[in-house]
């Protein structure tokens, strides 16, 4: 029996995966049908880290792009802790459409994805942040260009739900993003394209 994580937010960039598990070498891109990925993990361990991140519902006839790989039963534990916010659960393997004609999935495969424990939206208070939607969505840029998929950046965007004016800026030094971020620029003119309502009014802080 083989173990699959499935990863929608900041496991999509390869650093931060590997940041906790250096082992993964491969991951393999998927739509995942029946689950919708939404701003609802709140974390709240002081009032200066309140932050909103990423999260999963169960939702029949919902669909949305993602990552999965392959870890050793071993270092569930430590992915685990890395996921406080959440609580694993199983995923059927039918939920799971191939994107790069690479995947070989079957029942007897054991698959995780992390659901919020308390779902809760973006606040003032715990705020959606722009480095940890800069991670995902370069993340994503990273999955375009490794895999040559068209558009799994904007997918994320479209398929993920709850954006929220509760938004700052906590990039370094913004009025030079490139120096920290890269993929400011391309992330920025992703996000003013798809969700400009939200985009426009992020607070810098």
């Amino acid at each position: 029996m083989r173990t699959f994580i499935i990863g929608y937010g900041s496991l999509l960039k390869k650093s931060s995966l590997n940041r906790t598990l250096p082992q993964v070498n491969e991951i393999r891109p998927i739509w995942l049908h029946n689950y919708s990925r939404s701003w609802n993990a709140n974390e709240n361990i002081t009032v200066t880290l309140a932050t909103t991140y990423l999260g999963i519902d169960i939702k029949t006839g919902s669909k949305m792009n993602a990552i999965i790989f392959e870890i050793k039963n071993n270092l569930l534990s430590k992915l685990d802790k890395r996921e406080f916010l959440y609580k694993r659960v199983k995923v059927d393997f039918k939920n799971i459409e191939d994107i790069s004609s690479s995947l070989n999935l079957n029942s007897e495969d054991e698959i995780w994805i992390y659901i919020t424990k308390e779902p809760n939206k973006a606040t003032k208070k715990s705020p959606i942040i722009q480095s940890y939607v800069d991670t995902c969505i370069s993340g994503a840029f990273e999955i375009e260009e490794n895999f040559k998929i068209i558009d799994f950046a904007k997918n994320f965007v479209v398929t993920t739900n709850d954006w929220s004016n509760n938004w700052v800026n906590d990039r370094i030094f913004p009025r030079a993003p490139h120096i920290y971020q890269p993929d400011a620029y391309r992330i920025d003119s992703l996000l003013h394209d798809l969700i400009k309502n939200y985009y426009i009014n992020i607070e810098v802080e």
